[in-house]
């Protein structure tokens, strides 16, 4: 039920602020309020969902801040799953990153919003699991669930996907070369990269929201 309300978030179904009540949740899902409610509590773990006593669920908002603390938690974990995966993964993980790379390069032209953000994740995700650390793919899949909520809302720009194709390109070549070092400085360099690109978002989809208030006043 997590999974089903998370895809919904990602591929921006549910959009930041709308309610989310559980009987209405339930009788759409064709399921019992229970499942509806634990999957409401860890999408609340996950930073997606905000549970507010006597008013309910809601998919929550993600500020500026946000967005900036976030991607420096990424950065230290991922620096650091990049130096593990360099040292530890095997020629299969290698193939995983591989292949979510070329999903990614196919979505740079076709692909919507919600496609592009998958693909992405794709990448991520398989460079965690190649650390061969289940507890720190388990914190990345937390964190790497709040960005790509935001992500999934927003096309990018050809010029910015072939950027972060080169970057992540980068990273699984000093990866393969087993280049611990590299990899974690150049990953961290991507998610500073991608930071600044999605904090740009941010502030022209606040400035869009006011001309439009403005509009209507």
């Amino acid at each position: 039920m997590a999974r089903v309300l998370r895809s919904e978030i990602f591929a921006g179904k549910l959009r930041a602020g709308e309610a989310l009540p559980e009987r209405a949740l339930a009788a759409r899902l064709r399921v019992s309020r229970t499942p509806v409610r634990e999957a409401l509590f860890i999408l609340q773990s996950e930073g997606l969902v905000e549970l507010v006593p006597n008013r309910g669920a809601s998919v929550r908002r993600i500020t500026a801040d946000d967005l900036t603390e976030i991607y420096s938690i990424r950065g230290l974990l991922e620096g650091h799953a990049a130096e593990l995966a360099a040292e530890r993964c095997s020629e299969e993980q290698l193939d995983a990153m591989e292949d979510a790379q070329i999903r990614l390069r196919r979505m740079v032209s076709r692909g919507s919003a919600a496609d592009q953000a998958a693909a992405d994740l794709a990448f991520h995700t398989a460079l965690s699991e190649a650390t061969g650390s289940p507890l720190l793919t388990s914190l990345l899949s937390q964190v790497l669930a709040f960005t790509v909520s935001f992500r999934a809302n927003y096309r990018y720009p050809e010029a910015r996907s072939q950027t972060a194709l080169a970057e992540h390109q980068d990273i699984f070549e000093a990866i393969r070369s087993r280049d611990a070092a590299l990899a974690g400085r150049l990953m961290r360099a991507h998610v500073e990269s991608s930071c600044r690109f999605a904090l740009e978002q941010f502030h022209a989809g606040d400035q869009e929201e006011t001309a439009t208030d403005a509009a209507l006043l």
